[in-house]
């Protein structure tokens, strides 16, 4: 598979770093770090990453360096990719990410052979898999196989491979649970202790959650759009930003503008995700940039493609159902809503007319564009009912009948 070229990698680069304008910034009058918005090198060996407007560090592993804020090849000759892991020497192991090597010291009591850290030929302790009492202050507790271990603390002994009160019967536990909406239990040591949420939280499946969901992106005022509500620490913000130049916002953060339909020249499929995870940004199979509506969350496999299960992107409405039908031209016209799209009707030997329950009396002229060309129509005073008209309803109180000629 093809890998994007210069420009839609721009667009992943620019999704990455988030909108990273200041005016996306809430000042509480408190020192804050400003937000990034482009990624930039800390020094020859780590990239900073902009996500979301804030800098995480990055190495750039063996055989690259960081130039022009990127983790380039240090050489001429760019490295190859990594396919598995590999020994560095006796005390570290490559470990292959991503097609690039990261090293891990092996640690005490091991050493790198055959591409992977092993024993270096003590007795190794058996897996556990349950815990154990040490003594009758400390719990032995079994996690991953391995264990750690953990004092029961004051008023509190271990017994029965559990840290219990003393004088009291526990209530052995195996995972978290909620005692109701307000406290939570959480299983120590293999008993519940009490844990009372936050204000604003709520217990649910043994956790205190946020009442309100929290946000994680920005909110676009429509897509590819210049502006948005930024998401600062958790919330919304009700003042309006605006993306640098020659930026958009994209579900979620401002990204390099492009227009949908646009040439690319990226094999099929190749593009990003967006940040909300639920659409992405692909060149399509007629190599024109499009924008997919994902049925599940967007993924980019190593490859650069798009794991986006597709479904029908929403058509633009122009008017809802509830949209307030009016008469114009001196009420020889009436404009209203149908399928979810303006239309307009001529009235037929009748003027119109609109009372408060959206009730129009303006009998249809002939070969009205987007109702059919139906020959005839009818209003009444109560609603289209198929049954006792004989005939399709054209809309809530219009129905297609026969006329005195029969037709």
């Amino acid at each position: 598979m093809k890998r994007m070229d210069l420009c839609c990698l721009g667009l992943v680069i620019m999704l990455a770093a988030g909108c990273g304008d200041d005016n996306s910034k809430e000042n509480n009058g408190q020192d804050e770090q400003p937000e990034c918005s482009a990624n930039a090198c800390k020094d020859d060996n780590t990239l900073k990453v902009c996500e979301s407007g804030t800098y995480r560090e990055e190495s750039c592993g063996e055989g690259k360096k960081c130039s022009e804020n990127a983790c380039v090849p240090a050489g001429d000759v760019e490295q190859p990719e990594c396919t598995s892991n590999a020994c560095k020497d006796d005390n570290t192991l490559k470990v292959c990410e991503s097609g690039t090597y990261r090293e891990e010291p092996c640690g005490e009591g091991k050493k790198c052979s055959d591409n992977a850290c092993v024993s270096t030929g003590e007795v190794v302790q058996p897996e556990c898999s349950s815990n154990a009492c040490k003594d009758d202050n400390t719990l032995k507790v079994c996690e991953s196989g391995k264990y750690r271990e953990e004092p029961c603390g004051e008023g509190r002994k271990c017994s029965d491979n559990a840290c219990v009160p003393m004088g009291a019967n526990p209530e052995l536990c195996s995972a978290d649970a909620c005692k109701d909406d307000t406290t939570a239990k959480i299983c120590s040591g293999g008993v519940y202790v009490e844990q009372p949420c936050g204000d604003d939280e709520v217990c649910k499946g043994g956790t205190c959650t946020p009442t309100v969901e929290k946000c994680t992106y920005h909110e676009c005022l429509d897509e590819l759009s210049e502006s948005y509500h930024a998401c600062v620490n958790g919330s919304i913000s009700a003042e309006t930003s605006s993306c640098a130049e020659g930026q958009a916002c994209l579900y979620g953060s401002c990204i390099e503008s492009f227009k949908e339909g646009s040439a690319c020249d990226d094999a099929e499929g190749v593009g990003y995700c967006t940040a909300d995870k639920k659409h992405a940004v692909v060149c399509n199979n007629k190599h024109k940039l499009a924008i997919w509506t994902c049925a599940d969350e967007c993924r980019v496999d190593t490859d650069g493609v798009v794991d986006c299960p597709k479904k029908p992107r929403p058509k633009p409405h122009e008017c809802e159902k509830d949209y307030k039908a009016e008469c114009i031209n001196d009420n020889n016209q009436v404009r209203l809503c149908m399928d979810y799209e303006i239309v307009t009707w001529d009235c037929y030997g009748a003027t119109c007319s609109v009372d408060a329950k959206n009730t129009i009396y303006c009998p249809k002229s002939a070969g009205v564009a987007g109702l059919g060309g139906l020959e005839s129509g009818g209003t009444y005073g109560d609603e289209c009912n198929v049954k006792k008209y004989q005939e399709a309803c054209i809309d809530k109180y219009y129905a297609r009948i026969c006329d005195k000629d029969g037709v």
